[in-house]
């Protein structure tokens, strides 16, 4: 009889065979995040198989009292007929009383956008997965007149949620976490690389921090004051030269599709697109009225 981590390794076979390959850079290829996604409490898996034996499709939907109904699935690349069976086993598992189910893409590619969107559901975010070599030695980063940079400790993780909440507070959907939960959620990892971690101080006011796991740039902010002065680019730039002073090769980030100016700021850099995550939303008429 299969067991879970039987399956979940079948899930990550099926994941691997996605386009493009999102080892690295998607949740999707962590094991913790499948095992937590498609076998957590309150949630129906449905698997399907090809005809000789390797897995095709999968599908998994968590309905969690009055948490908004969770889906997510993938298609093996040239399976992509499953979808009208898949989209019926999910329609058919989804709690009726949800008046709202949200959809995780980790893979997210053009087809798929077409396939939800037909399905009734909006894209509502999008960001592109970016990634730099880091074997040869970048440029400098250049800091502007009166920055000094703190070193990561409690006193810089403050003023970087200082610069946090300034930079990222007007945007949809911020969660408007506390100090203590924000510090806690970017540095409790065991992968979270103090040494990369930095606040910079423009004249003595916090202007902006990036917070870094090894090798990945997991957030970077600058207070609006101080934008177009090229903080966030010293920062990303310091942040992987540590990386590279650790025997770090490679170095990976998420830009939201709607900040232009972060993606045209890390292509400058010699970052490259490497794959897409998207969520999807769909509201159940008259719901709320």
């Amino acid at each position: 009889m299969p067991t879970i981590d039987t399956d979940v390794s079948r899930l990550l076979a099926l994941v691997r065979a996605q386009r493009p390959d999102p080892l690295g850079w998607s949740l999707a290829a962590d094991r913790r995040w499948l095992e937590h996604t498609y076998f957590g409490p309150g949630v129906s898996l449905k698997l399907w198989d090809g005809v000789t034996g390797e897995l095709i499709g999968c599908a998994a939907v968590r309905a969690s009292g009055d948490e908004p109904c969770l889906v997510v699935s993938m298609l093996r690349p040239g399976c992509e007929d499953l979808w009208g069976s898949q989209l019926e086993w999910i329609e058919a598992t989804i709690d009726d009383a949800a008046d709202e189910v949200r959809v995780v893409s980790e893979c997210l590619d053009d087809a798929e956008v077409r396939r939800w969107t037909a399905a009734g559901f909006d894209l509502t975010f999008e960001e592109l997965a970016m990634e730099v070599d880091l074997i040869d030695p970048a440029a400098a980063p250049r800091w502007p007149p009166g920055a000094e940079l703190l070193e990561w400790g409690p006193a810089t993780a403050i003023a970087s949620f200082e610069v946090y909440e300034a930079a990222f507070r007007e945007r949809p959907g911020f969660p408007g976490w506390s100090q203590a939960e924000w510090i806690q959620r970017l540095t409790v990892d065991d992968d979270f690389l103090p040494e990369a971690s930095l606040c910079v101080v423009v004249d003595g006011a916090p202007a902006g921090f990036v917070v870094a796991d090894t090798g990945h740039i997991v957030q970077v902010g600058v207070v609006p004051a101080s934008r177009r002065l090229g903080l966030a680019s010293a920062l990303v730039l310091e942040s992987t030269a540590r990386m590279r002073a650790r025997g770090i090769r490679l170095a990976r980030l998420h830009v939201n599709v709607n900040n232009p100016g972060s993606l045209a700021t890390w292509r400058k850099l010699g970052w490259r697109i490497v794959g897409r995550r998207g969520r999807f939303v769909r509201i159940r008429t008259g719901a709320g009225l």
